[in-house]
């Protein structure tokens, strides 16, 4: 079972619903959220027929030994197949890291499904589920950590669709398993079902004007949620409809045990001072710790990174090394962003002879890009934000912010366009 992040245990309080208590913040993570693999990914839930009362152990493509494993059947079917849902939070001797379920009866068009809860391979003492035909909704399975309970992912099992849809992929799949698994009998593809998994939980900070959303992520799939150096924290803008947990602007890793895990939202640096192992809550605090994450000193230069334009061809920010240069970090669900874009326009009038200003707008397509240049009309330049770009000029979060002086030397992090307008006589002497 995992520790609580990061708090002694004498110091622990208890917080009501999402109450600031000595600048400390509980936000319920009370739902199952989509992260950015929910929809992306075809991970099928392989099926083979049962042989008797024994099935065979899982083999990772020949690297294990195959053991035979005798099971309990249940209910009247004619005949069963059975597959193994990956689940990290799952003990037993023969598959670790794997539950097993029984399928009843399945080329039928709403088969019975037994899952393995308890790992004893006897699926009389299970629940049983009516899984769906291909039109029908989902059918919705938890699966909890054999340490905690309270601990668990939920899975989503859809039937695969009927040939003509997706054929290559199907037709794929089955001769897959058909060369893997050599000594079983698979279940052809089109009664097979797909998996989707909600590993992430997520809630809103709401912190005076401040709102964002923020989750927990169970990178290894074991129904806990805080494991140091694999799980993560993400934190994305209200309108985000997915969590991205393959973008670094949108997620810090847990830090190894005993150290402090934190996160740039919005201009403000936040700590984690509690995550509950189950997922249930996260507690956070804003800090004015000085934290690096990664960015380029005061003074020193940054790299001859490449930029993309709207139009054009792409040139390396050296091309303004003989200026000075101000880059925003952003997307169009960002905090202010309609206002800092417009404060964007004001700061490229200031001096265009001498300060350049780069606006690095992060799109899901390229095409929103162009439409977006096509109805700004930008007087600044506009780029594509990509994570080696961020990743290069220490930028870890949206919105952020860049001032660079000649010779591309680091002035500054985080003066927003507001701050920058007012400050800039200033800041430039």
């Amino acid at each position: 079972m995992k520790n609580y992040f990061f708090l002694p245990a004498f110091f622990l309080f208890a917080l009501a619903g999402s109450a600031q208590n000595n600048n400390t913040i509980e936000v319920p993570l009370a739902q199952y959220a989509k992260d950015d693999r929910f929809d992306k990914y075809q991970l099928t839930l392989a099926l083979f027929k049962v042989k008797g009362d024994t099935i065979l152990s899982m083999d990772f493509e020949g690297t294990r030994p195959v053991q035979i494993i005798r099971i309990k059947k249940t209910g009247k079917h004619k005949e069963f197949a059975y597959g193994n849902l990956f689940f990290s939070g799952s003990k037993n001797n023969y598959n670790p890291g794997y539950v097993s379920v029984l399928v009843g009866d399945p080329y039928q068009r709403n088969p019975t499904l037994y899952i393995d809860h308890n790992q004893n391979f006897d699926f009389s003492d299970d629940s049983s589920y009516r899984l769906p035909y291909f039109d029908e909704k989902p059918l919705e399975v938890e699966l909890m950590n054999a340490q905690n309970k309270d601990g668990r992912i939920k899975i989503l099992l859809s039937r695969t669709r009927p040939y003509g849809q997706k054929y290559e992929f199907r037709k794929y799949m089955d001769e897959y398993y058909a060369m893997t698994y050599k000594d079983r009998i698979s279940i052809a593809n089109e009664f097979c079902y797909r998996e989707q998994r909600y590993i992430a939980r997520e809630g809103m900070v709401m912190l005076g004007k401040e709102r964002f959303k923020i989750a927990l992520l169970d990178a290894n799939a074991n129904g806990l949620y805080n494991d140091a150096a694999i799980d993560k924290v993400l934190f994305v803008n209200p309108t985000d409809s997915i969590l991205d947990a393959t973008n670094p602007l949108h997620y810090v890793t847990f830090a190894k045990d005993g150290q402090n895990t934190y996160f740039e939202k919005n201009d403000k640096l936040y700590k984690i001072i509690l995550a509950d192992p189950a997922g249930k809550f996260i507690h956070i605090q804003e800090s004015k710790e000085e934290v690096n994450f990664n960015r380029i000193a005061i003074g020193k230069k940054v790299p001859k990174v490449k930029l993309s334009p709207v139009k054009g061809n792409s040139f390396k920010i050296s091309k303004f090394k003989r200026k000075e240069v101000y880059l925003y970090f952003g997307n169009k669900s960002s905090k202010n962003f309609v206002s800092d874009t417009m404060l964007l326009r004001q700061i490229a009038q200031l001096n265009p002879d001498k300060l350049k200003v780069i606006c690095v707008l992060y799109v899901g397509k390229s095409y929103e890009l162009r439409i977006f240049n096509s109805e700004a009309l930008p007087n600044y330049n506009l780029v594509f934000g990509t994570k080696e770009l961020s990743n290069k000029l220490g930028v870890n979060s949206l919105p952020q912010y860049l001032y660079l002086g000649k010779h591309r030397r680091v002035k500054q992090y985080g003066l927003n366009p507001n701050e920058f307008l007012r400050a800039y006589h200033t800041l430039k002497k």
